[in-house]
């Protein structure tokens, strides 16, 4: 009986407890006579003393039965709600979820406790922006500046027409119904990048496993982008999400041979960057795969005139706008970038020079060979895993991740190569259907180590772009 009576008072003294911690996170606390429940530091250390003493102790507990019992009405709602959601949407949301809070977590510390490399280059609108800092860095601001004032222009000096247009769009057009302000624009910036993430990994999954008839494999793609290390970009006030979506939706919709909603994501790919219009190399060898006749050839490559169109349509703006049609490409050589050069070029003197300084020596070179070394790491992997995209995936995808490729490996820089490669969904595919059990969990553990460590170079302002 006293045992009992012990017992009970254990589960009397937890859920107090609990009452009392939970009084103060949803009502800021209360007064109750005697009582005063305002600091949560005692209800806190004493649960965590408290609970394990209990499951220690065992025996029968009226509050274990009615956690049981709440927990089973809890998980059979569960059940029947997630029972009407399709399975691309459940894969999707787990790896997004449990990556995205783990990341963001990591990045509010480290942007606590880290002062910025450099000064931050521009002041987001928020007190106490610690938390909303981790969002935005480097060309973020680029962004916003385009989807708060427009575009300008100087032939001195960087300006925003370097930067293409649909997402500075979507961020203005997402703010405007809560006044377009500097916070409401910043917060659309977010809000857009996140969901064009989430769609764009559902719309992957989907393709995923209409190609290779497995949701397994679909899973495993999606949850290799979510963790791979570059693709903390995809969450951010960067365009790389909304490409991704309309680039995945141009390909599955030519894949089914919906041919003018190809030629309409195409489109919208063609104005969220500036290599955008690569895609239609993909769509129109999609066009050509099953060797249509002439006339019926014809009629699908003219679905897809809204691509050059849009390029041509920006140009035209950017015409008006500075007297060249490529005038977007020449205020890109204000960031010292160029095109042109041979695309092993920028390799060959990384590896090099990786060869003659030595594996521990070459980090001394310079101020930016750590991430120089991680860029041409990045860029060797997928050129390894190209071959077997055409083998596996196909002409017009293997086309589509090389010319991805080579044209920023053309550049006079290895900035941004990482980058580009996390929209590069088909190489996602390819390995998301070879991996091995063992392999996969290497997979998951290497990217988490470095997708945490990008994105606290990222949020403290490190030449990671």
């Amino acid at each position: 009986m006293a045992q009992l009576a012990l017992l009970s008072g254990l589960d009397v003294l937890i859920a107090a407890y609990v009452a009392g911690l939970s009084l103060i996170v949803l009502a800021g606390g209360a007064e109750l006579g005697i009582l005063s429940v305002h600091q949560a530091g005692k209800p806190i250390l004493a649960l965590v003393v408290l609970v394990p003493l209990r499951i220690a102790v065992g025996g029968h507990s009226w509050l274990a039965d009615l956690i049981h019992a709440a927990a089973h009405r809890v998980a059979a709602r569960w059940e029947f709600a997630t029972a009407r959601v399709s399975p691309a949407v459940r894969d999707t949301l787990f790896a997004v979820i449990t990556v995205r809070a783990a990341s963001l977590a990591a990045a509010f510390v480290a942007n606590l406790v880290f002062r910025p490399a450099i000064p931050r280059g521009f002041t987001v609108p928020f007190s106490n922006s610690k938390f909303m800092e981790v969002f935005a860095a480097w060309d973020s601001g680029w962004y916003w500046d385009i989807a708060t004032h427009g575009y300008y222009f100087r032939t001195d000096a960087q300006s925003s027409v370097a930067f293409f247009p649909l997402y500075p769009m979507l961020m203005r057009a997402a703010a405007a119904p809560f006044g377009g302000g500097e916070r409401a624009t910043w917060i659309a910036g977010i809000v857009v990048a996140l969901a064009a993430y989430l769609l764009a990994l559902v719309a992957i999954h989907r393709f995923t496993e209409r190609l290779f008839g497995s949701r397994e494999v679909a899973r495993r793609t999606v949850l290799y982008i979510a963790v791979f290390p570059w693709s903390l970009f995809l969450a951010r006030v960067y365009s790389e999400s909304v490409f991704l979506l309309t680039s995945v939706l141009a390909v599955s919709r030519a894949h089914e041979s919906r041919w003018r909603a190809a030629g309409f994501w195409g489109a919208l790919a063609t104005l969220a960057r500036p290599n955008g219009v690569l895609i239609a190399l993909p769509l129109a060898l999609l066009a050509a795969r099953d060797r249509p006749a002439v006339r019926a050839f014809a009629w699908r490559v003219a679905a897809f005139a809204p691509i050059p169109l849009a390029f041509a349509g920006f140009s035209a703006y950017v015409y008006a706008l500075t007297g060249d049609p490529l005038g977007w490409m020449a205020a890109q050589s204000h960031w010292g970038y160029s095109l042109g050069h041979p695309p092993w070029q920028q390799l060959q003197r990384v590896i090099a020079a990786f060869v003659q300084q030595g594996p521990y020596d070459y980090f001394f070179v310079s101020d930016i060979a750590t991430f120089e070394l991680l860029q041409t790491a990045t860029a060797l992997i997928f050129l390894a895993l190209t071959p077997l995209v055409f083998r596996r995936l196909g002409v017009a995808l293997g086309v589509y991740v090389l010319v991805s490729l080579l044209v920023p490996l053309s550049s006079n820089t290895l900035e941004g190569l990482g980058r580009y490669t996390s929209v590069l969904f088909p190489a996602f595919m390819l390995v998301g259907s070879m991996t091995t059990a063992r392999a996969h969990e290497a997979t998951l553990m290497v990217s988490l180590v470095f997708r945490t460590l990008f994105v606290i170079f990222f949020v403290t302002w490190q030449p990671i772009y």
